[in-house]
């Protein structure tokens, strides 16, 4: 079975989320929703250890919450940057080893991600070795292009268009020239395949799942409590 290393990404603030605490460490379920999706990474046999990288301020803080969690574990925690794409160089320090290892990025906000779905992808990035794989799932809504002053200009077919989820996989070498390339041209992506993507190098894509989503809102953490409580019956 190919293997990884996962890189979990928690390191914002949750500005977005509209709470004090940081979105990552709400609980849920009697845990910090980082929790959750740490352990589904630990019970992935497609992931060799895993890098957690935390906000960088506050870091101390947030290593306390998530060391129960941590102790005895194949994991090592880490200081983000001032971006998500910071955020993801300074996990990707930590996870050089022998060779050059598959990485598998994660959304640490993510928290439902399947042990099933984690091995497909990196068993795809393993597949295309002079590029990568991530998980995604099919437009299903219409979707209208709009103009500046929010009239409709057209229908677009959506038959090819997918939302992009993680993880996302790809060798830890291409990774490190992916993001090189982009602080040399200036360029932020809003995900690790957007990076890949630029150097013309191959992105396979696998079957996400709707239950794999980001929690973003108080709507989603509600989703996720709910999905949790379906998985346990």
């Amino acid at each position: 079975m190919a293997t990884a290393v996962a890189l979990i990404v928690a390191g914002g603030s949750g500005s977005r989320f509209g709470s004090a605490v940081p979105k990552q460490f709400l609980p849920l379920e009697g845990r910090p929703l980082l929790a959750h999706t740490l352990e589904r990474f630990l019970g992935s046999e497609a992931v060799d250890r895993v890098v957690l990288v935390l906000p960088r301020e506050g870091f101390e803080t947030a290593l306390s919450v998530m060391a129960p969690y941590l102790e005895g574990r194949r994991v090592e925690a880490v200081a983000g940057g001032a971006t998500r794409q910071d955020s993801v160089w300074e996990g990707l320090l930590r996870a050089a080893g022998d060779g050059d290892p598959l990485v598998a990025v994660h959304d640490g906000a993510r928290p439902l991600v399947s042990p099933a779905l984690i091995a497909d992808v990196v068993a795809a990035a393993e597949a295309e070795p002079e590029g990568g794989a991530i998980a995604a799932v099919p437009v299903v809504e219409t979707l209208k292009r709009i103009s500046e002053d929010g009239l409709v200009e057209d229908t677009v077919d959506r038959e090819r268009f997918y939302r992009a989820q993680t993880p996302q996989c790809f060798r830890l070498s291409l990774l490190e020239r992916a993001f090189a390339a982009a602080r040399g041209a200036g360029f932020v992506g809003t995900d690790e395949s957007a990076l890949v993507e630029r150097l013309g190098a191959p992105v396979r894509v696998v079957a996400g799942s709707e239950h794999n989503l980001k929690v973003t809102s108080a709507e989603d953490l509600a989703r996720v409590e709910l999905y949790l409580k379906t998985e346990r019956r």
